[in-house]
């Protein structure tokens, strides 16, 4: 399953690239010293410097002189405001409230102040979960599955996202927070609803932590656990750079290194992302890097947004098959002061433009797969979302269907003779007549190939109601060549693996299906039975609890 992810809109246009966030923050800060004309000049140095820590995320520096501002001139607003801002950071959000209230900030949507007060409204009875650099906060109920999953991941991507890029965080414990649904993410965020609806925008990395849409908001799930590792990635560069990475390469290096938690970086880009690219690289149509300014979540669409990871992501592919220390030296010179083109052209000997056009050479003799792929996992299917196939009665105002299979699962299948005999296979299973269903299913998919995981997986259960299990495993392995991370394939392999007695074979396929979907009963039940033959006790607890807060029984 593919998704777009949003980050921190980190970053610079081409005509000001050397103007960092950091920059920036350093002539408004002259600004506020400007204003706070009554300062000693100590102070107004003291406020410079903590808005360049504050805009770094480097919060130890930021807080002590905040706290020393503030002790020094405790009626001042602009030192209060700063104060503010840095309680936010640190996720002390009724602290923050009271600060910038204080000060007089502004309350808008997407301010300061509105953050830290919706932020300390939506997570104020949050339940926390401690791992060595990890604190997961999450809402009371089913999101308890996510914790042992989450920190497990998330332990293991700062090792492996350390080594690569030679940095590991340090300090106070990283904060991940898990929101409800859309609706909070926008609310915890500068992002708006209507932002992340339109480019499928599922966690950010901002205000030095992570921020998750739990995945049972969606109807399918999402890869949460790659999703967490890429914004990890985030914070990573983030802090190593203090904050001078643009948009465009801080997306590229963490799509690239957001599956090194599980295996090699470089796996996440699926079959959709690279027909797109294919596409745009044949019609010449690549989006511009600067044009992913201020971030990619506020590209027009998601198949603009798929495509800008896919091209910054391929960037890095690139970077990084020439030399696997490349990324480190890159994040190396940015921190050190260099411009992007700088960090990268300094690889290419010393010319961006060079990168670029050998970048796009190397691009044209990509090998991409040959299958056709669908779109439709490039939209994420929230479950508050409108159906997305008109009634009846719409269609029928607006001209009426092609035939009935429109309003079918199988409408995305534009070959019709495929699309009906698919629809036949529904009715006919529903009926009870399984062999007939799996000719027509068998028939579907001779027409359109391993496309459709929708139809792969119901020309699949059906082999496996009548036990041609061999069959139905080879169905799914085409479907999950193509989409590795769909929940239903790899449940349906494991359900295969279990109908042959090959339990131990099971596990992979159910921990990726967990991985997507962790909320599914009976993939947790399967689990909590491999589990208990591998005499696996953590994983054992763990699936145990999850189908607890399912209400799925155990026989334990």
């Amino acid at each position: 399953m593919s998704r777009v992810l949003a980050s921190t809109a980190f970053g610079a246009p081409r005509e000001a690239r050397r103007t960092t966030i950091a920059r920036a923050a350093l002539r408004a800060a002259f600004a506020i010293v400007a204003i706070a004309l009554a300062l000693p000049a100590w102070a107004q140095g003291a406020l410079v410097s903590a808005e360049n820590a504050l805009a770094a995320w480097d919060l130890p520096t930021a807080r002590a002189l905040a706290d020393e501002l503030r002790r020094a001139h405790p009626a001042e607003p602009k030192i209060a405001h700063l104060l503010g801002r840095v309680l936010l950071h640190q996720g002390d959000y009724d602290g923050a409230v009271r600060l910038l209230e204080e000060a007089g900030a502004s309350d808008g949507p997407g301010s300061f102040l509105q953050v830290a007060r919706d932020t300390g409204r939506i997570t104020h009875a949050y339940i926390e979960a401690e791992s060595e650099h990890f604190v997961f906060r999450y809402p009371a109920g089913k999101d308890e599955i996510l914790v042992p999953w989450a920190l497990q991941t998330l332990e293991q991507a700062y090792a492996a996202i350390g080594e690569i890029v030679d940095y590991r965080p340090e300090g106070a414990k990283i904060r991940v927070e898990v929101v409800a649904d859309a609706n909070e993410l926008a609310q915890v965020s500068t992002l708006s609803l209507e932002a992340i609806k339109t480019t499928g925008t599922i966690a950010i990395c901002k205000f030095d932590k992570l921020m998750i849409t739990s995945p049972k908001a969606l109807a399918r799930g999402y890869d949460w656990r790659d999703t967490l590792s890429h914004e990890l990635v985030h914070l990573i560069v983030t802090r190593k750079t203090a904050n001078r990475t643009p948009i465009w390469l801080h997306e590229g290096i963490a799509k690239f290194l957001e599956t090194a938690w599980r295996g090699e970086p470089g796996q996440a880009l699926q079959l959709p992302s690279q027909a797109l690219l294919r596409d745009a690289v044949k019609a010449k149509k690549l989006i511009p890097f600067e044009k992913m300014h201020p971030s990619i979540a506020l590209l027009p669409t998601a198949e603009d947004a798929a495509l800008a990871f896919a091209e910054v992501f391929s960037a890095m592919e690139f970077v990084y098959g020439k030399d696997q220390k490349n990324i480190a030296s890159i994040l190396g010179a940015l921190r050190d002061g260099a411009s992007d083109r700088d960090a990268v052209g300094k690889l290419f000997g010393g010319s961006f433009p060079r990168f670029e056009s050998t970048w796009k050479t190397w691009l044209d003799g990509r090998t991409y797969p040959k299958e056709a792929a669908s779109m439709e996992s490039l939209h994420l299917k929230f479950k508050d979302d409108a159906p997305d196939e008109p009634s009846p009665k719409e269609a029928a105002e607006k001209g009426g269907f092609r035939d009935l299979t429109d309003l079918s699962e199988f409408r995305q299948i534009k070959d019709a003779p495929a699309r009906r005999a698919a629809h036949l296979g529904e009715l006919l299973r529903a009926r009870g007549k399984t062999a007939a269903a799996a000719a027509k299913y068998e028939e579907a998919v001779a027409r359109v190939g391993a496309q459709f995981p929708s139809l792969s997986n119901k020309y699949a259960i059906a082999l496996l109601e009548l036990k041609e299990n061999e069959k139905a495993t080879r169905v799914l392995q085409a479907s999950r060549r193509l989409y590795p991370t769909d929940p239903l394939t790899n449940l349906n392999l494991a359900r295969a693996s279990m109908q042959d007695g090959k339990n131990a074979e099971a596990r992979a396929f159910l921990e990726a299906a967990i991985s997507v979907n962790p909320f599914d009963p009976e993939a947790q039940a399967r689990l909590h039975l491999v589990a208990k033959e591998l005499q696996d006790e953590d994983l054992s607890t763990r699936t145990a609890r999850a189908m607890g807060l399912l209400g799925a029984r155990t026989d334990d």
